[in-house]
């Protein structure tokens, strides 16, 4: 085990505060849309904004900063450890994601068609989100082993199999959930690191061409709730009171803000009329937000989100070896299809997944997994140089 980069005071220097700035940033704004959201609305009549604040539902928010929190300390405790002890242990971590995902497919409770929860009290915990970070340090350990000191790209198709077959079998025990959200994020991190390692493009033609191939066949193990919103992605109009009801209202929502919203905590928000978007706290919460705070306030979020992405780029290049630079990237590239997918399906761009928007929705086992990914890209920042303590 490697033990010359472990924890110095001198290393504190090397936090990159800016991406902790940008973190904080978006983790504040979602939690006042998620609590805009989930309360009542403000008019002003019967009370004073004072005693409104008295009366908001912090219950939402309350638990989103206390998850915030635990992440904060995982961060702390995973700033201690050096990130290139992981390869040592890159083995175990596979078998215990492979381990997690048939236990939770096997024993796992079903919420909204997916069997991918096990339920601690009255909480959820989604084994699937947890497991993306495994999932990154085991494939930038793979990467980084036959790309290391090396100026060319992956030549073979046999320096490939190592990487595809630990890949393959997570991803395939995700579709058994089925969880196509979650296997789609395993799948653009893979192919995002594909495109990085500088693998051959005959390479990666081949495995898209496969993966086309393949489609058909996954379009017969789709369930019927999932073909359902493939077909109502292309026509919205089909099933207005079905699957394509949480589509149209989203679209009506968040274009309804105008360009300078109708006020956050405003009594003119349709998120207030009941249940009139449903997982407004969620899956919706970009266009429940846009709705309060408009266009201006959409894209402000969606900068945040910009900046988050590219400083991840940079400090990608800064990384002392490939191993630094493949964590990093894959924690890029798994942020950067959640932003996608998630802002895509509010807009009516992507088909509906149970895809969070990071940092910013409701939800303790995605901020938990984004908390944790984020100090690994501290953590390999932080011992860009090598130290003599």
């Amino acid at each position: 085990m490697k033990k010359n980069n472990l924890f110095s005071k001198s290393m504190l220097k090397n936090i990159d505060w800016f991406l902790l700035i940008i973190v904080v940033a978006i983790v504040i704004y979602g939690a006042i849309a998620v609590t805009s959201a989930t309360s009542p609305g403000f008019s002003g009549e019967d009370m004073t904004f004072e005693e409104y604040l008295g009366q908001l539902d912090w219950s939402y928010a309350g638990l989103q900063l206390i998850f915030f929190g635990i992440g904060i300390a995982a961060i702390i405790v995973l700033l201690f450890l050096d990130y290139n002890n992981l390869r040592d242990f890159s083995n175990i971590m596979y078998w215990i994601m492979v381990a997690l995902l048939v236990a939770v497919w096997l024993f796992g409770q079903t919420i909204n068609g997916t069997t991918g929860w096990f339920k601690i009290g009255n909480r959820g915990i989604q084994p699937a989100e947890l497991c993306k970070i495994l999932m990154i340090v085991v494939l930038a350990k793979e990467f980084a082993q036959r790309t290391e000191g090396k100026t060319e790209g992956i030549t073979r198709f046999r320096d490939i199999w190592p990487m595809l077959w630990r890949f393959l079998i997570p991803f395939g025990l995700i579709l058994l959930q089925p969880d196509w959200g979650s296997a789609m994020v395993y799948a653009f991190v893979f192919i995002g690191l594909l495109f990085m390692s500088k693998t051959s493009f005959k390479i990666i033609g081949t495995l898209l061409g496969g993966a086309l191939a393949m489609l058909p066949v996954a379009w017969l193990f789709m369930a019927d709730y999932q073909k359902e919103r493939i077909y109502t992605f292309f026509d919205p109009s089909r099933d207005t009171e079905g699957s394509g009801f949480h589509m149209l209202r989203a679209k009506i929502v968040g274009s309804s803000g105008g360009l300078n919203g109708k006020g956050l905590f405003s009594d003119d928000l349709l998120t207030q009329q009941g249940n009139y978007l449903p997982e407004k706290q969620t899956d919706f919460i970009f266009a429940a937000t846009s709705e309060a705070v408009g266009f201006v306030g959409g894209m402000i979020l969606i900068i945040l989100y910009g900046l988050l992405i590219y400083r991840l780029i940079r400090l990608s290049m800064r990384a002392k070896d490939d191993f630094g630079t493949y964590l990093i990237l894959g924690v890029s590239f798994m942020l950067l299809f959640h932003v996608f997918e998630n802002i895509g399906m509010n807009i009516g761009l992507m088909p509906v997944t149970g895809i969070p928007l990071p940092l910013f929705s409701y939800g303790g086992s995605n901020m938990l997994t984004m908390m944790l990914a984020l100090g690994l890209v501290l953590n390999v920042n932080m011992r860009r140089t090598r130290y003599n303590i």
